[in-house]
């Protein structure tokens, strides 16, 4: 990628803070997660000096990058935006309004190697992005929904992962134009953005039947990927894993993690289960499941969504001309990262030093945090929003 474009998101974000905007300021938000448990807080930002520069780890032949797992593909990752909206559900015979669940549930996310949630709108509603890479080589996902709009987060997220980035339009406002942005970047050009509002996706994108609009947008992952040009080369942006969990002596047992963005339809839980040592995800008191496709919604063919690791990264967000809609994340950078493994807390660090390398995760001792192999959801977390841990599961 030229030089000059990969200074200009750089840029784009210094020149953000001139901009009449709130940076990280949600104190008008209905936070209603219990204080209880240990509350972690982002005041000191810790500083751990890593023990190695971040940099682009290569691929390990025969592992995935993403996952750790056995993995004999080629690296070209692809990025779909999910709405994540919020519905009316039933629990203990009493309806609520939680987010990602019920009607609004995913569908193909079970393929994903990767979710990001990062906020959607400075009131505490929130977007996914979902990572995936080890299924495309058997030809999964066909279809993934529902796909939503990207903001600047999302394109950063892109520069990182070096792969096709999957929405339907964005913000065009000035200094937060998403289409203007992704064509100075060299990424319409590369042939790795795929607007589902073109002509260019038009074979490969669909209205699912019965889903009320907007929430019923599919997106066919394989036949845009077959869209980017064979010339194309994606940079390897591979996790470090190991096979046992070094974060087990002198690390605070963590079975519960909850998160309250500050509204809350999107208050958030992992459990962890010790026997298959993995986190389920809640929505409230709802688990986090994926339909199994567009075509088949039957709720007891629901897939719900474990991961191994789950890392809070504490980022900033200014809000361009302090409008509401268009968070600008301040994803360049460095500052404290709660991460989440086996059942343990490692207060950690995150890095990254420009929006050509990736962010790179830091354990406690300064070195690149080892992940257990499997899936991994990383929130891009407000630092005045509430972060909790205990070592009990509700």
């Amino acid at each position: 990628m030229k030089k000059w474009t990969c200074l200009l998101i750089a840029a784009l974000l210094a020149t953000s803070a001139a901009i009449p905007a709130l940076a990280s300021v949600h104190s008008d938000n209905e936070f209603t997660l219990p204080l209880e448990g240990t509350v972690l807080l982002n005041d000191p930002v810790r500083k751990i000096t890593p023990n190695t520069p971040p940099r682009r780890n290569p691929i390990i032949p025969g592992e995935s990058p993403t996952t750790g797992l056995s993995w004999l593909g080629f690296y070209l990752p692809m990025l779909v935006q999910y709405s994540n909206g919020y519905c009316d559900v039933k629990v203990d015979n009493k309806t609520v309004t939680l987010a990602g669940v019920g009607a609004r549930a995913p569908w193909g996310a079970q393929y994903a190697d990767v979710i990001y949630e990062g906020i959607l709108y400075r009131t505490g509603e929130t977007r996914m992005t979902f990572v995936f890479s080890d299924s495309l080589d058997d030809g999964n996902p066909v279809s993934v929904g529902s796909v939503r709009s990207a903001r600047m987060g999302h394109v950063l997220l892109r520069e990182e992962w070096q792969g096709g980035l999957v929405f339907r339009g964005g913000p065009e406002a000035t200094d937060n134009d998403i289409q203007k942005t992704l064509r100075s970047l060299g990424v319409y050009e590369a042939g790795v953005a795929f607007d589902l509002e073109t002509n260019l996706t038009r074979n490969y994108s669909e209205r699912i039947k019965g889903v009320k609009a907007p929430e019923n947008l599919a997106a066919d992952i394989i036949g845009l990927r077959s869209l980017i040009p064979a010339d194309y080369v994606s940079q390897p942006r591979a996790f470090l894993f190991a096979d046992l969990n070094p974060y087990t002596s002198g690390y605070d047992f963590a079975y519960q993690v909850n998160l309250d963005w500050g509204d809350e339809r999107y208050v958030s839980h992992f459990k962890y289960d010790e026997l298959s040592n993995i986190y389920y995800r809640y929505s409230g008191d709802v688990i986090f499941k994926s339909f199994e496709s567009a075509e088949n919604r039957a709720e007891e063919d629901m897939i719900p969504l474990t991961f191994a690791n789950v890392i809070i990264q504490r980022v900033e967000y200014e809000y361009v001309h302090n409008s509401r809609i268009m968070p600008m994340m301040q994803g360049i950078g460095e500052g404290n990262a709660d991460i989440f493994i086996g059942g343990r807390y490692i207060p950690g660090y995150w890095v990254r030093k420009s929006q050509d390398e990736p962010t790179i995760y830091y354990d406690n001792q300064g070195n690149e945090i080892q992940l257990t192999r499997g899936k991994t959801f990383i929130a891009q977390f407000p630092p005045d929003c509430i972060l909790t841990f205990s070592a009990f599961v509700d």
